[in-house]
């Protein structure tokens, strides 16, 4: 569905900052509740490019394409040139109006977020407006690129994605002190924003965990359990969930701009019964010896469905590759995860779901 038409009254700015791999941390929690600022848990996928696809589209991969997509399955090269265009469709930014100005600034060279290459919007999707993009400072970025955004006039409309780079970088390199040091950086990054800025919407989240955690199960917290915050300015109405879910951020976006009431708001109540659909399909989890052009690589393999019990999570989980399942139940407050019989009701939603693909597709 595509919007185009000017409904809002007052020039914004939407401020999506992702801090890329940065599991949920004690230091950057203080830092919202110290300053009065919304902080919850957030329900992802299993890595950034799914993250990132239902972010900025409300839909879970299996939802845009039949069978979802594996880490060599991404949008640029499984796709046809006509199921691109039915993608891209669904696509937060390609629903702008045509007066926003769209910024893109990846910092750090993770996974070739260089100059001829970046991984979003490459990985994720087509846009199809004029987007300017950043070259990248380091040692400088870090804490002034989110004034420059800041100082951009506030008579013109614009959208901006930022990735921090910098605990997937340290990760990668198994380097503990690296990793303290890119929480450092992240919370400098976060003083030296102007939360109070008028008209503006900051979504500020992590799209997964350390995936050296993350099996085939998606075993939580790391696979699909990260932080958000989330501070809106334009409605001037201070955000309450202690759960938001990566799909909410299409329809709470299209709220704000078209002054809609689509469903799962962020300022919308918490759904006490919703179950959320994550999945995943990265190389680690299905075994690299396949090679990149088996189908384990190309498509999802992975799918739960999970629900809020009062503190606790449930997660019934389906690794298609070996048709079997898992349920448990997860409490964050101590990491402990305990296996359970399964859940019928998760197992029947995703049977009758566009879901069901998983467990029939035969490898």
């Amino acid at each position: 569905m595509a919007y185009h038409v000017k409904f809002y009254e007052k020039e914004m700015k939407i401020y999506c900052i992702l801090f890329d791999t940065c599991r949920q941390n004690e230091k950057i929690k203080s830092f919202f509740n110290s300053n009065d600022l919304h902080y919850s848990d957030y329900i992802t996928n299993s890595w950034t490019a799914t993250s990132l696809i239902s972010l900025f589209s409300g839909k879970t991969p299996s939802e845009l394409y039949h069978k979802g997509v594996g880490y060599y399955g991404t949008y640029k090269s499984i796709l046809t040139d006509s199921e691109k265009e039915i993608w891209n469709e669904e696509m937060v930014l390609n629903c702008l109006p045509k007066d926003w100005n769209i910024h893109i600034h990846a910092m750090g060279p993770t996974r070739g977020d260089t100059k001829d290459f970046r991984f979003f919007p490459d990985e994720v999707c087509g846009i199809k407006r004029k987007v300017k993009y950043y070259e990248y400072k380091e040692g400088t970025d870090e804490e002034s690129f989110v004034n420059e955004m800041q100082s951009l006039s506030n008579e013109d409309n614009h959208f901006i994605f930022l990735k921090y780079n910098h605990y997937h970088d340290a990760l990668s390199l198994n380097d503990r002190r690296l990793k303290d040091e890119s929480i450092d950086i992240f919370l400098r990054v976060l003083e030296s924003i102007n939360f109070e800025e008028e008209n503006s919407l900051f979504w500020i989240f992590s799209d997964h965990g350390e995936w050296q955690n993350i099996d085939e199960h998606m075993r939580p917290p790391d696979s699909w359990l990260t932080w958000v915050s989330v501070t809106d300015n334009i409605t001037n109405k201070k955000v309450s969930k202690d759960l938001i879910y990566m799909c909410d951020f299409k329809n709470t976006i299209l709220n704000r701009i078209f002054s809609k009431k689509l469903p799962n708001d962020v300022l919308d109540n918490l759904v006490e019964d919703r179950i959320y659909v994550c999945e995943d399909g990265r190389s680690v989890a299905n075994n690299d010896d396949y090679g990149e052009e088996d189908s384990r690589h190309k498509y999802s393999t992975t799918v739960s469905a999970i629900k809020k019990v009062k503190n606790r999570f449930i997660q019934l989980s389906f690794h298609s590759p070996n048709k079997q399942s898992k349920t448990i139940f997860y409490d964050n407050s101590n990491d402990a995860i305990k296996e359970v019989e399964t859940n019928q009701k998760l197992l029947d939603f995703l049977k009758n779901g566009v879901w069901e693909w998983y467990f029939n597709y035969e490898w």
